[in-house]
Order: structure tokens, then C-alpha cells, then sequence
């Protein structure tokens, strides 16, 4: 039987499908005329109708504009899931701006090779963590600030909640020049006190909105709130997404308003429902990611679905979640999965409004997937846990189980217009049915490179015989007869710590700075409850340094200069590291001494 007869009688998904040349604001602007009373976001309690996003969404770009930001420009969105994340998203791409998506707990020293490395002139920060960049960007040509705050979005109750158990908390910074509330970014008496900087973009001569200036009055530069004019083609550059290439070190993604439209178009088929609008999903993955960035919020705003936004990427959100808003989707990691099922309150609660639950960004394992389906039965809800398979230069999903036949221990079947097949690792040549190697994904959902690296963009983009361009991910697995996708494992070097992906490489060079360190080795070892966790291997200089001091030491530079979830869980000291036959560390070897 041939995998393509299949593919369409079992997915629902169509072989192929017409996408309008419209860029990411185009289409939603069209959601919006047809759902301008649908409500597009709802957070912790607030909700907002697709017009009143709109409506934010024009302020904000005509602001930005009168800033004097333009076409080409990169701006910087280091935000938690809130509605500010989502306005400063669509706004940037209104106006041609590049949108570098950062997560938001980045340390200090790394955001500012972020924004170094992608020219970013603008960042959008909580004013929570304001305080550590506050150093760093003095040293940076970062231009304008834009301070967010949870309370932005608070209806008043809310707002004296957040204050007593954590707004008063957050450290108050002397603001310079550069700096601006976001609130005060988006008052219309606001627009008429913006000067135009194009011509003179020194921070030491900004006259921004609150002080004492008058908008140059240049009308090609600046255009009224009513008109719109494209300034960007869907093909061109949008999004930068940072993924850790398909050979494990950190590359930025270069990706256009065409490659995420192709996803958010397909999300009526993905989800099984061919009218969704009016429905809702828990946005918990976060919008730096592509998974939470295209599925959880760019597909649902193109199809009239309200996106409730989780600021915080924890089981327990997601739990006080389903109990007080009772999404109709949910889209997962098996860390949420696991969380879930042992949250007491959820234990409690009728599941049966769930229609559909999908599971990515990390290996599902049939043993998870089984008790969590009972799970879900066992709460009245009769969906079942979908996993799925993508990856950053693919925008995310390539394939997914279909809801009329979803199988244990696959990632499902290609998405329409997505091709994936199966090579011989390090070359070209298709294996058999059922054989295992290399996975590789073409289709509109290509990324178009990495930035500033023809290189790396060469070695994971390959011309095929039939005139295709092929990414080859990094990831090992197998085709089945029935063209089903399996996962395998990883290739390329990546530790998925919750869901959130971790470069060993990156860990290595952080402890290898560490005066005292002779060599060191990071892997990913199972975890109950986060799958992975972080396992470093250390060998001293001097044989006389105290290990305990030493592993202190160690702790403490990573929480300083990485994600947590990067910081070593266990820290093995060793006399030497096992190596291969060219001298290189034996990564598989650390696995098997752990």
C-alpha cells in the first residue's frame, strides 16, 4: 500500500493546499474582519477582541514608525507569553521590522551577543528583569527600550493582586533617554511628542515620547494610522528564531511571513476542525519558540481562536489553566503531560471539553502517551494525546498524528506541501522502508538560512536530484510501510530540558572558562519529570582544588551566564575524559560511564 494513499485517507490532510501572498499582519488583519468581536487573547483574566488587537497592534507600529524605526531594522522581543508579545509581533511586521524572538530569562552577557550578533536597535523587556540588561546596554547600539509590565494587562483587582505578592518586589531602574513605558508608548497624546531620528540615530541626541519635542513632520517617513501600505513581501526576512542548528551549536533562523502563513493555514486540518474560530488554546509554550510562536499564537490568530497566554512555562500554570478557562486545545511537552497528571486539582476536574491535545519539542514516550490517554478517558475526555515531529528551520511541525489514526510511538505523517524521507547519514541516498537514518524535511516551511553563516546554511540545506532543497536535521529515525514517521534520536547535539532546548556546546565553554578547569564534557541524562536534565563531566588542573568549592563555583558562573535550564543538575569529577581515535571527547562514552 502505497504511504501517500494513507497519508490522505487516514490524516485528513490535504496533498497540497494555496496560500495568499499576504504577509503575517495581512493575515491577520483578514481574521480580524472576520472575527473583529472574537476575543484573540485572554490573560490571567483579561481578554481582548480581535478589532480591540488591531486596533494596539496599528498604535504600536505608527508609534514605532514616528520613532523613526524602519524597514530592515531588527528589534528584539525578550517577553513571557503576554498580549505585549503578541501587539509588538505583528506591529513589526507591519512596518518591514525583523522580529529577533529571545527568551526572556536570557542572561546578561548572552543577550547582549544576541543583539550584537542580529544589529537589533530596539528591545521589548519586562520591567522585572530590566534590571540585569540595565549595564549591558550602555556597551550595546541598542536604541530604544520599551519597559513592559504584567500590569499592563491587569484589570484593577488584579493589579493590587500582582503588587502585594510581586510587583513591589521589582527593582526600580533610573531611566535614561532610551527608555520608555510601554504604556506610554501607545497613547495617542503620546504620537505628537515623538521625534523622527532616522537621520540622527546617536542615543545621547533621542528625544523620545515624554519629553519636550515636536514629530517631524515628514510624511514618506511616517504614514497616517488609516493607510496601509506593504513595505515588506511575504518572502522577505520577518522572524529570527534561534535554534541550535542541525549540528547542535546556537545559529540564528532566518524565517519569512510565507513560511509561518503555510502552518498557521494548515491549523484547521492540524487540529481536525474546519471552522475553529471562536475556540481557544492554551498558549504556554513559549512565543520564542516556533512550536509556541507559529502553533500557539500566529495559527490562532489567523483562525479566529483565542490564544490565553501563560506567561509562566510550568505544569502548574497550565493546571490553574484548565480549571479556569478550560481550553478546547492544548499543545504540549512531555514535561506539562507529566505535570498534569500529578496535579491534585486537575485530578478532580471533568476533562471532556479538551477536543484535542498535541505533544512536541521532545521525544513522547509510548509509555507517557498510554497513561495519559487513560488519563484523559478516566476525566470523561475523549481526545488523545497527538504527538507530532519539526524542528526551528522548518518554522516547527513537519508532521503529526492524524486524529483519525493516531499511533504510539510515531511522529504521524507529513503536513500538506511538506515532504519528509529517510537518507543514509551524511549523504543523499533514500533507504528502504522500515530502515533507520537521517531525517529530512523540503516544503514551503524551509527557513531561508542562517543568519550571517553561508556555510552552516550549505551544510544543513542540500539540493537534491529532484531539484529540491532538502534540510537535513540532524535527527535519526525510520519510515514505516505505511509512511508512518518514527523518531529515533538525536544527532546533533541537543539537550531538551523540559521541552527547552540546551546546547552541550554552550555549557563546555562556560565551565571551560572557569580558571581551575582542565576539560569538561556536558550530556543529557533521563529525568522523571523534565525527561532531561544536564550532567557535566569535569577534569581539574590541580588535583588539590577542593571538588566541593569547585562544584559551587561551577553552579554559580552557569546560572550567571546561562538559561537555567542549562545549568548542570549533576557535576562528575573525573581524572581524564575518554576520547575517540581523532582526540575528540567521547560524548556517547560519558553516556554510557553515567
Amino acid at each position: 500500500m502505497e504511504p501517500i494513499w494513507i497519508k490522505n485517507y487516514d490524516a485528513g490532510f490535504p496533498t497540497t493546499m494555496k496560500y495568499p501572498d499576504k504577509t503575517m499582519y495581512e493575515l491577520f488583519v483578514d481574521s480580524v474582519n472576520a472575527n473583529p468581536s472574537l476575543f484573540a487573547c485572554s490573560f490571567l483574566g483579561t481578554k481582548i477582541s480581535f478589532q480591540s488587537l488591531l486596533d494596539l497592534v496599528d498604535k504600536t507600529a505608527f508609534a514605532l514608525t514616528a520613532m523613526g524605526m524602519q524597514k530592515g531594522d531588527v528589534a528584539t522581543i525578550c517577553l513571557p507569553n503576554t498580549p505585549h508579545a503578541v501587539i509588538a509581533f505583528y506591529a513589526l511586521n507591519k512596518i518591514g521590522i525583523v522580529a529577533n524572538m529571545v527568551h526572556p530569562l536570557t542572561p546578561s552577557d548572552e543577550l547582549f551577543h544576541n543583539i550584537q550578533d542580529t544589529r537589533s536597535t530596539c528591545l521589548f523587556v519586562l520591567d522585572a528583569f530590566l534590571p540585569k540588561y540595565i549595564e549591558m546596554l550602555t556597551k550595546t547600539k541598542n536604541r530604544y527600550t520599551i519597559i513592559c509590565s504584567i500590569p499592563d494587562y491587569l484589570s484593577p483587582a488584579m493589579k493590587v493582586g500582582f503588587y502585594i505578592t510581586k510587583g513591589r518586589k521589582i527593582k526600580k531602574v533610573k531611566k535614561d533617554i532610551t527608555m520608555l513605558e510601554w504604556k506610554d508608548l501607545l497613547k495617542e497624546s503620546s504620537f505628537d511628542s515623538i521625534k523622527d531620528t532616522t537621520k540622527n540615530p546617536s542615543k545621547n541626541n533621542l528625544n523620545v515620547i515624554g519629553q519636550e519635542a515636536s514629530l517631524l513632520k515628514d510624511e514618506s517617513l511616517i504614514e497616517t494610522k488609516q493607510s496601509y501600505t506593504r513595505v515588506i513581501n511575504p518572502d522577505e526576512c520577518a522572524v529570527y528564531l534561534h535554534s541550535g542548528g542541525t549540528m547542535g551549536t546556537p545559529k540564528t533562523v532566518m524565517l519569512s511571513s510565507a513560511n509561518l502563513n503555510v502552518l498557521a493555514l494548515q491549523g484547521p486540518y492540524i487540529i481536525g476542525i474546519q471552522n475553529p474560530a471562536g475556540l481557544s488554546m492554551a498558549t504556554i509554550l513559549p512565543l520564542f519558540h516556533g512550536f509556541g510562536l507559529c502553533m500557539g499564537m500566529h495559527t490562532m490568530m489567523v483562525n479566529g481562536i483565542t490564544a490565553i497566554l501563560v506567561p509562566q512555562f510550568s505544569a502548574e500554570s497550565l493546571a490553574s489553566l484548565l480549571i479556569k478557562e478550560k481550553p478546547d486545545f492544548i499543545a504540549a511537552v512531555p514535561t506539562l503531560l507529566e505535570g498534569i497528571m500529578n496535579n491534585k486539582s486537575v485530578q478532580k476536574q471533568d476533562l471532556s471539553y479538551l477536543k484535542a491535545v498535541f505533544c512536541g519539542g521532545d521525544t513522547l514516550t509510548g509509555e507517557l502517551k498510554t497513561r495519559f490517554d487513560q488519563f484523559l478517558q478516566e476525566h470523561k475526555c475523549n481526545a488523545q494525546v497527538r504527538e507530532g515531529y519539526g524542528l526551528t528551520e522548518t518554522v516547527t511541525v513537519c508532521s503529526v498524528n492524524p486524529i483519525g489514526n493516531n499511533r504510539a510511538n510515531t511522529v504521524g505523517l507529513p503536513l500538506a506541501d511538506i515532504l519528509m524521507k529517510i537518507v543514509e547519514t551524511g549523504s543523499e541516498e533514500e533507504v528502504a522502508i522500515g530502515d533507520s537514518g537521517e531525517i529530512c524535511v523540503t516544503g514551503p516551511t524551509v527557513m531561508m538560512g542562517y543568519l550571517d553563516d553561508l556555510a552552516a546554511t550549505k551544510e544543513a540545506i542540500h539540493m537534491h536530484g529532484d531539484g529540491r532543497s532538502w534540510v537535513h536535521t540532524g535527527d535519526y529515525g525510520f519510515m514505516d510501510i505505511d509512511g508512518f514517521f518514527h523518531f529515533t534520536q538525536r544527532i546533533k547535539r541537543i539537550i531538551k530540558v523540559s521541552g527547552v532546548p540546551v546546547f552541550p556546546s554552550q555549557i563546555e565553554d562556560i565551565i571551560a572558562s572557569i580558571p581551575g578547569i582542565k576539560e569538561v564534557g556536558a550530556i543529557g541524562i533521563p529525568h522523571p519529570y523534565k525527561i532531561q536534565i544536564v550532567k557535566a563531566f569535569v577534569v581539574l588542573e590541580d588535583s588539590s582544588i577542593k571538588i566541593e568549592e569547585m562544584r559551587k563555583l561551577i553552579t554559580d558562573v552557569c546560572l550567571q551566564k546561562t538559561i537555567r535550564y542549562a545549568v548542570p543538575a549533576q557535576i562528575q569529577f573525573m581524572e581524564k575524559l575518554p576520547r575517540t581515535k581523532v582526540g575528540k571527547i567521547d560524548i556517547p562514552a560519558l553516556e554510557k560511564e553515567h
